[in-house]
């Protein structure tokens, strides 16, 4: 069961995420009045398909996937990453969640209550733009990968995957661009729609060639340009479908 954190630290989280940036120090000291802070480990889930939408839920610290169980297996939609909103188109719309979530780390939530939630949009027109922009990237982020997913081979659906990771979450290091994020081959190729079989033989021949590293707890890209130069090759040198 997750715990709960000690209130005199809500304040401080409120501030650190981006959408509450914009608010008053005043409004910022509500939110805190309000919202619940709560920490989780690596494997709970924080909702199931279908679970009502109670809450906006914005992650202070770790990562989240979307996933949709399905006859075939997991599909995982999404991964969102420290100072994202979580779940919030359902509790947007008042609708369930379409899909489960599980923690793929360590994770901080701040909770605050859809009534609450929906007054801050009224009440403010920042606080509501910002809302507005993480619900546009996450609609545009999903038909991208729809459409980029249709008739591409599975190096190509991996290499815009870890670039994607790169642009979203990557550090800058001597070796390379550091990805801080733990994923199983099977998350991987569940995020891409291929097999474990087919994840594994991509990564381990990208390991051995150096195009991407698979580390403990992390990815490293040693350079960006050649990953981008494999998911840009032909159909014809592909491998691994």
């Amino acid at each position: 069961m997750p715990t709960q954190i000690r209130p005199d630290r809500l304040l401080s989280a409120v501030r650190s995420v981006p959408v509450f940036r914009g608010l008053s120090d005043q409004d910022q000291r509500r939110v805190a009045a309000l919202a619940t802070i709560k920490d989780y480990r690596r494997g709970d889930s924080l909702w199931t398909e279908g679970q009502a939408a109670e809450f906006l839920t914005v992650i202070v610290r770790g990562r989240v996937k979307l996933l949709r169980r399905t006859d075939g297996g997991d599909v995982i939609l999404e991964i969102f990453g420290e100072g994202e909103p979580v779940g919030a188109i359902a509790v947007y719309n008042y609708m369930p969640y379409p899909a489960s979530a599980i923690c793929l780390e360590p994770v901080t939530l701040l909770l605050l209550p859809r009534r609450d939630y929906f007054e801050l949009l009224d009440r403010h027109p920042d606080f509501a733009r910002a809302i507005i922009r993480e619900l546009t990237k996450l609609v545009v982020a999903l038909a991208r990968k729809i459409e980029e997913m249709r008739g591409q081979r599975v190096e190509t659906r991996i290499a815009q995957l870890f670039l994607t990771l790169a642009e979203r979450m990557g550090r800058e290091t001597k070796a390379g661009v550091e990805i801080p994020i733990q994923l199983s081959r099977q998350e991987v190729a569940d995020l891409v729609g291929t097999t474990v079989e087919s994840a594994i033989r991509v990564l381990s021949r990208w390991g051995r060639e150096k195009v991407l590293i698979t580390g403990e707890k992390r990815f490293l890209i040693p350079s960006r340009e050649r990953l981008t130069e494999v998911a840009e090759e032909p159909r014809a040198v592909d491998r691994d479908e």
